[in-house]
């Protein structure tokens, strides 16, 4: 009997404790990376039907509440909501800052900000450029010769036309 009395105890206690929620400061709060394309974002709160936003794959959030399903997060341009927890998972560490020589020969930091993100490898899906060696074409056409009158039928049917069933 005391067996099964402290049994009901424990799995009571841990169930409480598993739907506590936890709440971290803006500062302070884990990032954690969306890991599902079109995941919805909602402003109030899962209930409200339409999602107010879709988050696309690796997109960082900082949790700022882990709730049972849906957890309150904040993007980087500090719009808050509500995301499935079944669409994130801890997100990776940031890269660090790659170091640049100057002309002193110290090092110094540059933000990825800084970075060009633009592709420069060569063209896809482009047009081809014209090949230089083939002459343009002549587009000096001679207007087409018309008739003054329009030719009419000589005979037109006489009745109504018949139509087999």
């Amino acid at each position: 009997m005391q067996k099964a009395i402290g049994l009901a105890a424990t799995f009571t206690v841990s169930f409480l404790a598993g739907c506590a929620s936890e709440r971290y400061s803006p500062e302070t709060a884990p990032e954690y990376s969306i890991i599902r394309e079109f995941t919805p974002f909602y402003r109030l709160g899962p209930q409200q039907g339409r999602p107010d936003a879709s988050l696309t794959v690796d997109t960082r959030v900082k949790m700022l509440s882990r709730e049972m399903g849906f957890s309150l997060v904040q993007l980087e341009d500090t719009r808050t909501g509500y995301v499935a927890n079944e669409n994130m998972a801890p997100a990776p560490p940031r890269p660090k800052p790659r170091e640049e020589p100057t002309e002193s020969g110290a090092r110094r930091r540059t933000s990825r900000s800084s970075e060009s993100s633009a592709y420069t490898g060569p063209p896809v899906n482009d047009i081809p450029l014209p090949d230089p060696n083939v002459p343009p074409p002549d587009l000096n056409i001679e207007p087409e010769i018309m008739p003054d009158t329009i030719p009419v039928p000589a005979a037109t049917p006489e009745g109504k036309p018949r139509f087999r069933y």
